[in-house]
């Protein structure tokens, strides 16, 4: 009886939801639903077990036909300590290890047409976190497919942004976190699945669409999901109650709940942003809604309304101690924080902001803008990062460390990160990348866009990004995307630079000032990375700042020098050392200096690495 009530109810939702959808696309252009998803599902928290019956639907909006379906079946790699993921992974992520004893897994049981015609599926892969789906015949395009899925999923104890743990004070994995944890389709572009099986360092690639979701769960548990809830809450008389959710427009549905959950909630223009969080995480929840409130003002300056305003709602989730594993997380409308907050974390360090500030930015640079994380992972995290940097820099206190006098910025500390493994290219695919995939992803392209944007300056800068976002929101843009919209905007010879030199390259370069000797040269360049820079040449007459092609040494004939200087604006971020960027008449301290500077930054940095190894960088 409960699931006929529920099933007449989820209808009711669909339809009422048609009309919002309908409202909303009066004011803002909303994408094709491509992939959309129907599901009920009944959480056990004893068993730690989802059991679901999805109706998914797949619309072919490609000039070929689809002869088949691939599903994603995510939670399967970490069925054992043998799957391809967790050899990859150790088997820790993040710093968190995964507990053999609990682990977790995707079962379809069947898998039905709208006419009751049964399908056969079979793995992919030998870990089965992808499985094809045979149909009698193909989908042609501008038809769909729609298809039933009944599933269950067991949560491992959380490990890799999702799972059950204990909250604080609670016990019995009365903490949910649920992550990629229905059967989901694959990509169907050129003529082909985009799907991978789930590799370690791989993150996710989905096609926009709706989702109506009923979760149930004992009594009292509270949820924070993507979308919006909807309908009145349902009271079973088994002791369950029914959330049911509604989303649009977006690529993933993720839930959080437990029973001892607490909130805030703020305006923030039309969107109500929601924090969730436990029983003595009060303090780190108003923190959180604090960097939100500000990031999304910022963001929105910069980048354009929150999902193109077809969002009306912003969760975050503040994970327990026990939980950390799944802080640091972004899924549309929704978002994990807490990785990287340690116990005994003075407040003075504002890795709690940095991690809000990033995490929100995804809303832009990934679940609207939704890049193939897979395949491009610095094209989400990359920019995702940029755009912290640049929120940190204007938010209160912006320094990431701020303690005793001594304080440091998180543009510092990503070049101090990017300094460590220097000769990695952004572009691959994220399985290709080793111990170098932060690098790639995030410290890197951090330090590129910073320094495109002293070349540029700001305002250029945002011209570029917001043309970008604007272009293909709700689309799926690739680096060649990025790399055509740069050079409208800010010049070919500027996108040659950075994609040629920089993003596709592990070239260096270290600017080196010289003391004038008798052959006149100034300035030397270490490594193969050429970039447009500025040298000032001071005598005892005057000042001047001479540009330095890349064909070789600086040289200046001048008798009277006072000092010398490499990129005296500092511009060029990428430069590995700035310390030996001066030099003056009569010191020999720049070399043996910054020899020292380079490796005491390096060990700070490994340190910080050591101590936040738990942290948010996926």
């Amino acid at each position: 009886m409960r699931t006929r009530i529920r099933r007449v109810f989820l209808s009711l939702v669909v339809a009422a939801a048609g009309l919002l959808m309908a409202t909303r696309a009066a004011t803002a252009e909303a994408p094709p639903d491509v992939a959309s998803y129907e599901i009920e599902a009944v959480y056990e928290p004893a068993e730690h077990l989802i059991t679901a019956r999805e109706t998914a639907t797949y619309t072919n909006l490609t000039d070929t036909e689809i002869p088949d379906l691939v599903l994603h079946l995510y939670l399967n790699a970490f069925s054992s300590l043998d799957t391809l993921w967790m050899q990859e992974a150790g088997p820790v992520h993040r710093g968190y290890a995964y507990s053999p004893a609990h682990p977790g897994w995707s079962r379809i049981d069947e898998i039905l047409l709208e006419d009751g015609t049964v399908l056969d599926w079979a793995p992919i892969d030998d870990d089965a976190t992808l499985v094809r789906v045979d149909l009698p015949q193909p989908v042609q395009p501008g038809e769909s497919v729609r298809v039933e899925i009944t599933f269950q999923a067991q949560l491992p104890r959380v490990f890799a942004r999702t799972g059950w743990a204990d909250a604080p004070a609670g016990g019995g994995g009365d903490f949910v976190m649920a992550g990629q944890w229905f059967p989901k389709f694959g990509v169907w572009e050129e003529g082909a699945w985009n799907a991978y099986p789930f590799h370690a360092n791989s993150e996710f690639y989905a096609d926009f669409g709706s989702y109506d979701v009923a979760l149930t769960l004992p009594e009292g548990w509270r949820v924070g999901a993507t979308g919006v809830p909807v309908g009145e809450l349902i009271v079973d008389d088994d002791g369950t109650e029914t959330h049911t959710f509604h989303a649009d427009h977006v690529i993933d549905f993720a839930w959080s709940a437990s029973p001892r959950f607490r909130t805030l909630t703020e305006p923030a223009g039309s969107v109500e942003v929601t924090v969730f969080y436990l029983p003595g995480q009060r303090s780190e929840a108003k923190r959180v809604m604090a960097a939100a409130l500000q990031g999304l003002e910022l963001y929105q300056q910069w980048y354009g309304a929150y999902g193109r305003g077809l969002y009306d709602a912003l969760t975050v989730i503040v994970v327990p101690p026990d939980a950390g594993g799944a802080g640091g997380m972004e899924y549309p409308t929704l978002f994990t924080v807490g990785a990287t907050v340690p116990a005994g974390m003075p407040r003075c360090v504002r890795l709690l902001e940095v991690e809000t500030v990033h995490e929100l930015g995804h809303q832009w640079f990934q679940s609207m803008v939704a890049t193939n994380e897979a395949e491009e992972p610095w094209l989400d995290e990359g920019f995702t990062d940029y755009a912290a940097v640049r929120a940190m820099r204007e938010l209160d206190g912006g320094d990431v460390v701020a303690c005793g006098g001594w304080t440091l910025s998180y543009l510092a500390m990503q070049r101090m990160s990017y300094a460590t493994m220097p000769n990695t290219p952004m572009a691959g695919n994220a399985w290709e990348f080793g111990m170098e995939f932060a690098v790639a992803t995030y410290a890197k392209p951090v330090v590129a866009l910073s320094t495109l944007e002293r070349y540029v300056g700001e305002r250029a800068m945002l011209d570029f990004l917001g043309t970008y976002v604007d272009r293909y929101a709700f689309g799926h843009p690739s680096a060649d995307d990025v790399r055509a919209v740069m050079a409208e905007t800010l010049g070919a010879e500027t996108a040659a630079w950075f994609f040629d030199g920089v993003v596709d390259s592990g070239a260096t370069l270290d600017a080196q000032a010289l003391a004038l000797d008798e052959g006149g040269e100034a300035a030397i360049r270490r490594g193969d990375l050429c970039l447009p820079v500025t040298v000032r040449i001071t005598t005892a007459s005057g000042v001047e700042t001479v540009d330095w092609p890349c064909d070789g040494a600086l040289k200046v004939d001048a008798d009277d020098w006072v000092g010398v200087e490499v990129d005296p604006e500092r511009v060029v971020l990428l430069d590995l050392n700035l310390a030996n960027n001066a030099v003056q008449e009569g010191t020999d301290w720049g070399p043996r200096f910054s020899a020292r500077w380079v490796g005491a930054l390096v060990r700070v940095t490994q340190a910080l690495q050591s101590l936040f190894a738990g942290g948010w960088q996926r």
